[in-house]
C-alpha cells in the first residue's frame, strides 16, 4: 500500500521537512492508534540534516526537487487486514499526508515483511536503517537499528543471489528499451512520410508502399531531397528487422545516428509543409 503526493509547494530546509514528516507522525498515530508500529523518516531529505559550519549534503537543486519520504511500519500480526480495511488505511493516510505537505511520499511496510526484509539483509531496508530516523516507534524499527548496529543485520545468501539474478533481466530490458527507442524513431518517420503524402493526397496501403510513394510523389517531385528517401527507406528496413526479431542488437552509436536522421526527416517535412 503506498499513497504518493509529490506537487507544490516545494520544501528547501531540511529541518522544515523534518517538522513536517514529524507532524505527519503525531496525526497518523492518533488515527490508526495500535495499528502503527512504526513511522520513520528517510530518504534524501533526511541525508541533508545540517551541521554547524558544514555544507548540507544535498545541493540545493536536489532539495528543491525532493519528496519527504515517510514510512510507515504497520501491524499484521495481531490485527486483521481485510480490504476494508486497506482501504480506510489508504484513505486515511492520503487524507493525512494532504493535509499537511502535498511533498510527503508515504511507503507502508507491514511488519511482517519489514522483519522478512530485515533477516535476508535486504539492501534497500539496510539503508533505511542506517539512515532512517524514528518519528514514532513501539520498538520495531530501533531493535532493528540496533541488530545493524550490532551486525546481526546482513545480506543472505538468498537475498546476495536475488539481487545477482535481477542484473541479467535488468540488462534485458535496457536492451529492448534501446530496441523500442529505435522503433519509436522508425514510426516518427514513417508518420511523416505519410504526412507529406497526404499534402498529395496519397493514402499509402501500407508501410510497404511508402518509399515507392515517396519516391514518385515528393523526391522526384523536388519536394523532398534525396537523403530524406534514403533515411525513409533506411528506417523501413530497420523497422521490418525489428518486427521480425532479425535485428537483436542496436548499439549506442546506432541510436544516436537514427536519432539524428529521424530529427533531420522531421524537420524537412515541416519545411517543406511550411513552403506549401
Amino acid at each position: 500500500m503506498e499513497a504518493r503526493m509529490s506537487h507544490r509547494p516545494y520544501v528547501t530546509d531540511p529541518q522544515e521537512a523534518k517538522e513536517l514528516a514529524e507532524r505527519f507522525a503525531k496525526v497518523i498515530h492518533k488515527e490508526l492508534g495500535h495499528l502503527v508500529k512504526s513511522v520513520v523518516w528517510f530518504g534524501s531529505f533526511k541525508r541533508a540534516t545540517f551541521t554547524s559550519g558544514k555544507r548540507p549534503i544535498l545541493s540545493e537543486e536536489i532539495m528543491f526537487s525532493s519528496d519527504i519520504d515517510v514510512m510507515i511500519i504497520f501491524d499484521d500480526l495481531i490485527h486483521v487486514i481485510n480490504p476494508e480495511v486497506i482501504t480506510a488505511y489508504r484513505v486515511i493516510t492520503e487524507k493525512v499526508a494532504s493535509g499537511i505537505s502535498k511533498r510527503l511520499h508515504i511507503t507502508t511496510m507491514p511488519i511482517t515483511k519489514f522483519w522478512d526484509y530485515c533477516l535476508k539483509g535486504d539492501p534497500i531496508l539496510i539503508n533505511m536503517l542506517r539512515d532512517g530516523e524514528t518519528l514514532y516507534d513501539t520498538g520495531t524499527f530501533g531493535m532493528a537499528k540496533q541488530m545493524l548496529g550490532s551486525k546481526l543485520v546482513h545480506p543472505s545468501r538468498e537475498i546476495i543471489w536475488i539481487y545477482l539474478a535481477n542484473g541479467p533481466v535488468s540488462l534485458q530490458t535496457a536492451k529492448w528499451n534501446v530496441k523500442q527507442a529505435v522503433m519509436d524513431l522508425y514510426w516518427c518517420v514513417m508518420d511523416a512520410a505519410h504526412t507529406a503524402l497526404l499534402t498529395k493526397d496519397v493514402v499509402p496501403d501500407s508501410p510497404d508502399h511508402v518509399v515507392d510513394l515517396f519516391d514518385q510523389n515528393m523526391v522526384r517531385t523536388r519536394l523532398m531531397e534525396k537523403k530524406h528517401l534514403s533515411t525513409l527507406a533506411e528506417f523501413h528496413n530497420v523497422g521490418k528487422m525489428l518486427m521480425k526479431g532479425e535485428l537483436d542488437k542496436v548499439s549506442g552509436d546506432q541510436y544516436d545516428r537514427y536519432r539524428r536522421e529521424a530529427e533531420e526527416f522531421l524537420k524537412g517535412v515541416k519545411e517543406m509543409l511550411n513552403k506549401g
